[in-house]
């Protein structure tokens, strides 16, 4: 014969057993509906990718502030020093001759529209006279002048090609020297202007008065908007 102990009842609620940690999320994670398993996945993800972009663009500033900072301690001093310029053992001799001193004796400007209006044409392979005549002196009885000249017109307006152009220094009716057959610049093929300048100077010329004058040359012809020439006197 069997014997089947006695149930004693317990006194007071039953124990409640903790649940594990593997179990609850497992099933947390059975419960939820398959499309919320995706999104928690992809909110995982993208929250894992902002901090790791956020963390990148402070460690690129901080390097970039590291860098400006470095920069401006350097100094242009060091900044520099990549750059090395040559020396020369220049023997100055105390018996040496010195260089002639030219003493400014007047300041001449001429400046203003081509022919009053701008925008006149001037012929190919004509040299011509830009602005007025002046009449400049060379002061004093005796001893000689140089007389130099800093030129500047603006031309163009063509569609040519190989435009080149010459400004020529004239002093009492006579060009300066025999460098105004070099090309001042190139006028532009694409209707537009350029300023072409020189600066070219005579020497020699007696005590009185001079006149001075700028002409230009082009070799296919162009526009002629706007001059200034700089005529200065000096002696000797």
């Amino acid at each position: 014969m069997s014997y089947n102990p006695p149930i004693v009842p317990q006194s007071g609620p039953a124990p409640i057993l903790a649940r594990p940690t593997s179990l609850t999320k497992l099933a947390a994670s059975v419960n939820r509906p398959p499309k919320d398993n995706f999104i928690y996945e992809e909110e995982r993800k993208m929250s894992k990718l902002l901090k790791v972009t956020l963390l990148l663009a402070f460690a690129v500033g901080l390097f970039g502030a590291y860098r400006y900072g470095a920069a401006r301690e350097a100094g242009p001093s060091q900044v520099r020093a990549s750059i090395h310029f040559p020396t020369f053992d220049v023997q100055v001799s105390p018996e040496a001759t010195l260089a002639t001193k030219h003493v400014l004796e007047g300041t001449y400007n001429n400046s203003g529209l081509f022919e009053g209006t701008g925008g006149e044409f001037v012929a190919a392979n004509t040299f011509t006279a830009i602005d007025t005549s002046l009449t400049v002196v060379c002061p004093g009885t005796s001893g000689t002048c140089t007389i130099q000249a800093d030129m500047w017109i603006v031309n163009g307006a063509v569609s040519s090609s190989d435009n080149q152009n010459s400004i020529c220094l004239y002093v009492d009716g006579n060009p300066a020297n025999n460098f105004c057959g070099a090309y001042a610049d190139e006028t532009p093929s694409d209707n537009s202007f350029v300023q072409s300048s020189t600066s070219q100077a005579v020497t020699g010329l007696a005590h009185g008065n001079h006149t001075v004058q700028t002409y230009f040359w082009s070799q296919r012809g162009a526009y002629v908007v706007y001059y200034n020439s700089n005529y200065r006197v000096y002696k000797p």
